[in-house]
């Protein structure tokens, strides 16, 4: 009967050590109180307005570049080659990418130009709409007016 009785008593220890113990911590984060940013340069920034910069060319001292973005999604591009009687302007709709980030103006020789939208200053992305890289990249900046 004792061994019977140390049996038991060992069978019982040994259960209540294997025992997984679940712990209930109280919850501390508030899900419905997380707050999911989901703005984007199109509809955070105050994005419309006129940019301003010369941009490098690869035959003239450069070429001074003027963009107006309206709030209607139109825009006016008048660019004027440096120490050359040149002067171009273009007028058109401002298509902004499905990320919300980055625009493209399409130009009268249905060419494209590409501009991801910072905080007052326009970055100007090349053809494959990249941003522009190395140390000339601070060149290819329009800055707000």
């Amino acid at each position: 009967m004792k061994k019977l009785f140390v049996l038991c008593a060992f069978t019982s220890i040994l259960f209540t050590a294997c025992e997984k113990k679940t712990e209930s911590t109280p919850a501390t984060e508030n899900k419905s109180s997380q707050k999911i940013d989901d703005s984007t340069s199109q509809s955070a920034l105050d994005w419309n307005g006129t940019y301003e910069g010369v941009i490098p060319c690869a035959d003239c001292e450069g070429i001074k570049t003027e963009l107006t973005l309206n709030q209607d999604n139109t825009y006016t591009l008048t660019e004027e080659y440096i120490d050359k009687n040149l002067k171009v302007e273009n007028q058109g709709n401002i298509t902004w990418a499905d990320d919300g980030n980055s625009i493209s103006l399409k130009m009268k020789d249905d060419e494209y130009r590409r501009y991801k939208v910072g905080e007052n200053i326009l970055f100007q992305l090349d053809l494959e709409g990249n941003e522009i890289t190395g140390a000339l990249a601070q060149n290819y900046q329009l800055k707000k007016k």
